[in-house]
């Protein structure tokens, strides 16, 4: 997922990772994977902006493929009750073509501008739903209902394969079509996982990873995974006024980010 993509181009072989970007890659993995255990979502969101002070765009792209990829691996068996096939299908489907669509638009897209847009999209739903004491509900029929959901698993997976944003519209969506805690963490993080899988299946051909990225993986894997299981024993402890509250701040802080990225 190039989250700040540049561009298809193979990425490069740098010099040994120095102390101070093994502390970053570190802070970046510990804080991401927090956010990731709460949420079911936004590692890339949250560990990009720390890691990106030290490494480039194209070093980033397997560090937020690989990572949560792993953490849904490790945290599936904890939350596999609350996955909801008949829901997740829809929006794998509209995935299933998002993602290569997105990937395939890559290098015509201009990073800053896909940053700035999706920015302000985060921080006014966000801003909205702080300032409503109750978000409002989307009720559909069955057959309308699949259909809408495989359209927002579209542009999902669009804007996974463009920006590894792939769960940040879903998430929304899910907010405003309503469930318990459980059943909107259970369908986010599927989603998300089946989305990992479709962008590294896309980018296996098209980047390299070179020694350095192995370097960089050895460390931020197990740190995600532990944050990952620490952050799952908050979101226990949260009530569902609690959890959705966190989601919009989470949303909220992803979009302030990514405003702040594109800006510069």
């Amino acid at each position: 997922m190039l989250i700040f993509g540049t561009g298809l181009h193979a990425a490069p072989s740098s010099t040994d990772l120095s102390v101070l970007d093994f502390w970053v890659l570190g802070s970046g993995a510990a804080a991401g994977s927090l956010v990731f255990g709460i949420s079911g979502f936004a590692f890339g969101l949250t560990a990009s902006v720390i890691w990106l002070q030290v490494l480039s765009p194209l070093q980033v792209v397997p560090l937020v493929v690989i990572c949560p990829l792993v953490m849904n691996l490790v945290t599936l068996p904890r939350i596999r009750r609350d996955i909801n096939l008949t829901r997740l299908w829809p929006f794998a489907l509209g995935s299933t073509l998002g993602v290569p669509l997105g990937v395939s638009l890559l290098g015509a897209i201009d990073a800053n501008e896909l940053r700035a847009a999706i920015g302000v999209l985060l921080v006014g739903y966000s801003g909205y739903a702080l300032m409503t004491p109750r978000l409002p509900l989307v009720l559909l029929p069955a057959g309308p209902g699949r259909v809408a959901d495989t359209g927002v698993g579209l542009l999902g997976g669009l804007l996974g394969g463009v920006s590894g944003l792939s769960v940040v519209l879903p998430s929304v969506w899910i907010a405003m079509r309503g469930g318990s805690k459980a059943e909107q963490r259970g369908l986010l993080q599927s989603f998300g996982l089946y989305c990992h899988l479709l962008t590294l299946g896309a980018f296996a051909t098209l980047i390299g990873m070179g020694a350095e990225t192995f370097k960089a993986l050895a460390l931020c894997v197990p740190i995600s995974v532990t944050g990952s299981l620490v952050g799952m024993r908050i979101f226990a402890r949260l009530s569902p006024g609690g959890f959705q509250r966190a989601i919009i701040w989470i949303i909220l802080a992803g979009g302030i980010g990514l405003l702040a990225r594109a800006a510069r």
